[in-house]
């Protein structure tokens, strides 16, 4: 998949979390990822994991970096995860960097740690990482120009609306189908749920469906009634009327191995 530019500045918060006072290696992180083009947020030292968890909700930053130059990396990252925990921030994600031995790698990954940085880490690649967090992936779709956005469990419709008429379509178009004017028309993200019309469960289907599956026409809240699979539902609880989320899956792999992502809809 190729990779879009980013679509907005990132922000990073560097904490140093405890009695910890070594700050140089922070210091220079948070000057070179500035430089880099990333807007930094500097809790300065003997933080607590509160602290830091709160200044980074408050800022609204796109993740959180500790520095731990003295061996309390383990406890630094538990007390700070529960403390994202309590703000409902778990999303956030912690990345860690300094004298971390190699045999607690898989120690601070299992308890949510995203990224490890040993001492010699170059800035610019930390700067790579952040700026991924803002830069939405350009993704192979089934219907191309269809999705949007970072990751599976993220991703989004994507229509076109007409300010015009104020009618929204789905897939997009190049201009309004009712106003024939492609002057009004603007690609918009559709929502995520909608109401079921109408569905039918197929028993056969032609080769690459399973069976048996079903299909249906969805009202989306704030757009077009598209048709549309349908996923993860009872046979028997299914009715119209009911509402339904959208659940973007893999569908198959391409000549180059690249995933193609297709859309389906679930019950809520």
């Amino acid at each position: 998949m190729d990779v879009a530019k980013p679509t907005r500045k990132p922000r990073a918060l560097i904490g140093k979390i405890g009695l910890d006072g070594h700050n140089r290696g922070a210091y220079v992180v948070a000057h070179g990822l500035s430089l880099q083009g990333v807007e930094v947020i500097y809790t300065g030292l003997r933080q607590t994991a509160s602290t830091v968890a709160r200044a980074a909700v408050q800022e609204d930053v796109d993740v959180i970096g500790i520095s731990s130059m003295v061996g309390a990396h383990l406890a630094i990252v538990k007390k700070l995860r529960a403390e994202l925990e309590k703000l409902n921030a778990l999303d956030i994600p912690v990345t860690i960097g300094g004298i971390i031995p190699r045999e607690d790698y898989d120690k601070l990954y299992a308890m949510g740690v995203q990224k490890i940085y040993p001492t010699g880490t170059e800035v610019k690649e930390i700067a790579e990482y952040v700026f991924s967090l803002v830069t939405e992936k350009e993704w192979k779709c089934d219907v191309p120009g269809t999705l949007k956005g970072k990751t599976l469990q993220q991703m989004s419709l994507v229509g076109t609306a007409c300010a015009q008429c104020s009618r929204t379509y789905f897939p997009k178009r190049r201009n309004c189908p009712h106003c024939l004017d492609d002057a009004h028309v603007k690609d918009v993200e559709l929502s995520r749920t909608g109401k079921l019309q109408s569905f039918v469960v197929t028993k056969a289907a032609p080769p690459g469906y399973s069976v048996p599956h079903a299909q249906g026409y969805v009202t989306l809240d704030n757009g077009p009634t598209l048709f549309t699979l349908l996923t993860e539902y009872e046979e028997e609880k299914l009715q119209a009327g009911c509402t339904m989320e959208l659940k973007c899956v893999e569908t198959r792999r391409d000549e180059n191995n690249e995933p193609v992502i297709g859309y389906r809809f679930k019950p809520v």
